[in-house]
C-alpha cells in the first residue's frame, strides 16, 4: 500500500478512476452474472467505490486501485447473491481483470454470421445497453448512467428533461432489459451490430459533451469522461465489424473538440472562450489524427450529423486565428446541420455563426424565435448567446439580464465566473 492520503486527494482520485473504470467494472460483472442482474452489477460496484473511499484514506491507495475495486465488487456480488439462496459459481478472484474472449465465427441456417468481433469490455456493454425492444432515449439514457455513472441529474441536463421524469425513464429501461434476458448475449451476429451501431455512436457523443461541457460541477471539463468516448469511438474505427464512414466522422469530430482542452482554462481552471485561446497549445497530433478520419468518413455515401460537425471543427482548426474564420462557409455548414436535425441546440450555434458572418441583426431575431421552446429557459447556452448578440447589436442592458438569466441556470463553476465577469462589462 502506499502512503496515506487527505480525504480530499483520495476523494478526486477516487472520482477520476470510478469515471475511468466504472464501465470496464461493470461490464465484467454482466458478463460473468448475466445481463438480467445489471442492477446487482451497477450496485456492487458503487459498493466497492464507497469501500475504497471508507478505507483508502486510512490504508493508503493500492497498488493497483482499479484491481481492488474489481475484487471487492466481485466479493460483493459473490455475498449477494449466496445471501439470495441463488449461489453461482464465480471465478476465483484475480488482481487483473481477465482478457475478453475470444469469439469464433459461424454461419446460421439463414446466412448471418454470429460471433461478430466486438472485444471491448465498455463497448460489449453499451451495445448490450442498446436493446432495440427499448424505446431509443431510453437506451442512451440507460447506458450513460450504467457505463459512465451519469447520474439522473446530469442525464436530465443533457437531455433538457426534468429529473424525476429521466428517474422514471432509466427505471422503465432496466425493466425492459430485465425483461429481455432470454434474448440477450455477448456475441452479437453481424446484422445486429450494424443495427444497434447509430445508437451505440449516439452514446459515445453524448458521453463525450457530457465531458466536453458538464452542467454542473467544479471542473470544465471532465477530460477523462471526454478522452473515454474517443478511445470508444477510435475502437469502433479500428475493428471491421464496426468501422464505417460515421465513425471515422465521429472520430474526427470527437479528435477536433479534445484538441483545443489544454487552451480552453487557464492555470486557475478559468474558461478562456475560442476568440481568446492560444491555437498553439491545440494538440497538433490529435488534429491531424482528427483529419485522417475526415479522409476515411468521405468514403460513404451519406452524410451524417458527425460529417457537418466534424467539418465544423475542421473550420475551426484551420484557421490560424479567431479572425481568420471562414463564418460564411460555418454558417452553410451550420444551416446544413439545422435542416439535417431539427435540433434547437445546432440552430442556437448557427445563430452565433450567422452573427460571426455579419449578419448579427437577423441572427437575433432568428433566435428570439427559439424562445418559444420551453425546455431552452433552463438552458444557460440559449441565454448566453442572446446576451453575446445584444451586445454585439450594442443593447448592453438588455445583455445583462440575460446574462442574468444565464447565471439563473445550471452551469459549472467556471463558467458561472465566466457569465460574472461577462455581466459586469454590460454594467
Amino acid at each position: 500500500m502506499a502512503e496515506t492520503l487527505s480525504n480530499d486527494i483520495i476523494r478526486h482520485q477516487l472520482e477520476r478512476l470510478a469515471r475511468r473504470e466504472r464501465g470496464r467494472l461493470v461490464a465484467d460483472l454482466v458478463h460473468r452474472l448475466g445481463a438480467g442482474r445489471l442492477q446487482l452489477a451497477e450496485d456492487v460496484v458503487q459498493d466497492a467505490v464507497v469501500a475504497a473511499m471508507a478505507t483508502w484514506p486510512f490504508k493508503g491507495m493500492p497498488d493497483n486501485p482499479a484491481a481492488w475495486l474489481n475484487r471487492v465488487a466481485r466479493n460483493k456480488a459473490y455475498d449477494r447473491l449466496r445471501k439470495q439462496g441463488r449461489e453461482t459459481a464465480l471465478p476465483e478472484f484475480e488482481e487483473a481483470l481477465d482478457p475478453a474472449p475470444t469469439v469464433t465465427e459461424e454461419a446460421d441456417p439463414h446466412g448471418q454470421l454470429f460471433g461478430a468481433q466486438v472485444t471491448d469490455p465498455e463497448l460489449k456493454l453499451i451495445f448490450l445497453c442498446c436493446q432495440p425492444a427499448i424505446q431509443e432515449e431510453d437506451q442512451l439514457m440507460l447506458t450513460l448512467k450504467v457505463v459512465s455513472g451519469f447520474t439522473a441529474t446530469d442525464i436530465a441536463l443533457a437531455f433538457l428533461k426534468k429529473d424525476a421524469a429521466v428517474g422514471q425513464r432509466l427505471a422503465r429501461a432496466k425493466r425492459k432489459l430485465r425483461a429481455e434476458e432470454g434474448a440477450l448475449t455477448d456475441e452479437l451476429s453481424r446484422f445486429e451490430i450494424k443495427k444497434r451501431l447509430p445508437t451505440v455512436l449516439k452514446v459515445i457523443y453524448l458521453m463525450f459533451s457530457l465531458g466536453y461541457a458538464p452542467r454542473r460541477g467544479d471542473a470544465l471539463i471532465l477530460r477523462d469522461v471526454a478522452d473515454e468516448a474517443l478511445r470508444l469511438a477510435l475502437a469502433l474505427a479500428h475493428q471491421p465489424d464496426t468501422s464505417s464512414p460515421e465513425v471515422h466522422a465521429l472520430v474526427a469530430l470527437l479528435a477536433f473538440q479534445a484538441s483545443r482542452f489544454d487552451a480552453r482554462t487557464d492555470g486557475d481552471g478559468r474558461l478562456i472562450v475560442l476568440r481568446h485561446q492560444n491555437r498553439s497549445l491545440w494538440d497538433c497530433k490529435l488534429i491531424n489524427l482528427a483529419f485522417q478520419h475526415m479522409k476515411l468518413a468521405q468514403t460513404g455515401d451519406s452524410l451524417t450529423r458527425y460529417h457537418l460537425e466534424a467539418a465544423i471543427a475542421a473550420g475551426h482548426a484551420a484557421a490560424p486565428d479567431f479572425a481568420s474564420t471562414d463564418w460564411t462557409q460555418m454558417l452553410s455548414v451550420y444551416r446544413s446541420l439545422e435542416t439535417l436535425t431539427a435540433s434547437p441546440v445546432v440552430a442556437i450555434n448557427a445563430r452565433v455563426a450567422e452573427a460571426h458572418a455579419g449578419q448579427p441583426e437577423a441572427a437575433f431575431l432568428k433566435l428570439e424565435a427559439l424562445a418559444s421552446h420551453e425546455q431552452l429557459q433552463g438552458f444557460a447556452p440559449f441565454h448566453t448567446a442572446r446576451a453575446e448578440l445584444l451586445r454585439m447589436l450594442k443593447r448592453p442592458e438588455e445583455a445583462a439580464k440575460s446574462f442574468q438569466a444565464a447565471l439563473a441556470c445550471d452551469a459549472s463553476a467556471p463558467v458561472v465566473a465566466h457569465l460574472q465577469d461577462r455581466l459586469a462589462t454590460c454594467v
